[in-house]
């Protein structure tokens, strides 16, 4: 479903709510149903598996874990049972998740998604290996001595320590996903101190619930130790990310107006299906290059990915009449409070036949915002003491069958203080009426 407040790529289609709850329904369906026939399996193996794990965690010289409740130890085993089927399920899961997602994320979204989720399922099989097989053993080796230092006789519940040893696992799991969540975000453009507050919501929020969710409820101090420890390292290894600054591209520059607003100038170079030439953009406007982006939906997305990476507020199109963008374009770039114009060089390319086509040049020298009036007239007045520009055309709109010679040249709409300066140097000027 579209809404006129959204941002919707070219690949989005009218659906409704339920056409999209449906489709979340079925693959959540079919990831639970592996789900369960996996933890299934896993159960007729899991007590092989927990008593290779009790051993590696046992910290005495001889056994001195005991299973003290029944009922909490089938709990714990069908628990175990059921994180190891879905680190399993997880590649399946993964591949429903990107494709339910997949035509609402941008193309380097839908980059970082997949190297994310990919990286997140081997970070977290290695980080389970380790922290059990390591970390684990020699924690509970530390605490026992420590214990046996003071006297006492070291008897645990295998129940405890095995949900113990899940929730630390879990947590240095969430962590490392959290961690990988904001590098790549930040290698990719994705992150950066504008929108740091945006990403912090999620990572932490998500991270938070999925923690919450897995320590046992009768260790509160646990949760909230683990809370704590979690979202420092987090914050402290992504600080480079969180605080950094806009990222650039194709030669965006931050360029400040006469009351000092930033603006981050983007110039779609359209060729128009190769029916108009290029031009160079003025210096500090990024420059992108599209073959007919009012006909391709990927350019579309290109185009959307790259307002929303870098920060663009205003986009100068080169040859595309605005009204043969699509809507859905055009609204997605006044919902991310994008301003946009065209040079309309597809049309001013058709007055010439001959000569040199300074007409081209001119519309982009008389941009202004950010840059101020006077700037833009400076640039126009160069260019025609360069071609030696003798006759001005101008007017509101370009007139049927207009053809310029060799040193005439035509101007949409000029500044009154534009018109002066051309009269001041006795140019010809010549007005196209509506």
């Amino acid at each position: 479903m579209i809404s006129m407040n959204d941002l919707h790529l070219s690949s989005d289609d009218r659906q409704s709510i339920n056409s999209h709850l449906d489709e979340f329904t079925r693959r959540v369906t079919a990831t639970l149903i592996l789900f369960c026939i996996l933890t299934g399996i896993w159960s007729f193996s899991i007590d092989k598996i927990l008593h290779w794990l009790l051993l590696s965690l046992d910290p005495c010289s001889g056994s001195c874990i005991n299973i003290f409740s029944p009922d909490e130890w089938a709990a714990t085993r069908w628990i175990s049972a059921a994180l190891i089927g879905l680190l399993t399920t997880a590649p399946f899961g993964m591949m429903q998740a990107y494709n339910f997602a997949r035509p609402g994320l941008l193309p380097s979204e839908r980059r970082m998604f997949v190297i994310w989720m990919v990286l997140v399922w081997s970070i977290g099989i290695g980080a389970l290996w380790v922290t059990i097989g390591e970390l684990l053993p020699w924690l509970y080796s530390i605490g026992h001595t420590t214990n046996a230092n003071a006297g006492l006789t070291g008897k645990y519940d295998a129940a405890q320590i095995i949900r113990i040893s899940i929730s630390i696992s879990w947590t240095i799991i969430l962590v490392l996903s959290a961690i990988s969540i904001a590098i790549i975000a930040g290698i990719s453009g994705l992150l950066f101190k504008k929108n740091a507050s945006w990403w912090r919501l999620r990572i932490y929020g998500i991270m938070l619930m999925m923690l919450w969710l897995i320590v046992p409820s009768g260790y509160p101090g646990l949760l909230i130790c683990l809370s704590l420890i979690a979202i420092g390292i987090v914050e402290i290894l992504g600080w480079p990310f969180f605080h950094a600054d806009t990222p650039t591209g194709y030669g965006l520059e931050s360029l400040l107006d006469k009351e000092g607003k930033i603006w981050r100038v983007l110039y779609a170079d359209c060729s128009c299906c190769g029916t108009v030439d290029s031009i160079t953009a003025l210096q500090g406007m990024g420059s992108i290059y599209f073959n007919a982006v009012c006909r391709s939906d990927y350019e579309q997305d290109i185009l959307l990915d790259t307002i929303k990476r870098f920060n663009v507020n205003r986009v100068v199109f080169s040859g595309c009449v605005l009204e043969s963008l699509p809507p859905s374009l055009l609204d997605s770039m006044r919902f991310l409070g994008v301003e946009f114009s065209t040079l309309n060089l597809a049309h001013i390319s058709t007055m010439r036949t001959t000569g040199n086509p300074v007409e081209l040049e001119i519309s982009m020298a008389k941009l202004t915002q950010p840059w101020s009036q006077n700037k833009a007239n400076h640039r126009v007045m160069n260019l025609l003491s360069n071609y030696g520009v003798r006759s001005i055309h101008y007017g509101n709109t370009i007139p049927f069958g207009l053809q310029l010679a060799q040193f005439d040249t035509w101007i949409c709409e000029p500044d009154e203080s534009l018109l002066t300066k051309m009269q001041e140097i006795g140019l010809q000027l010549i007005l196209h009426h509506d």
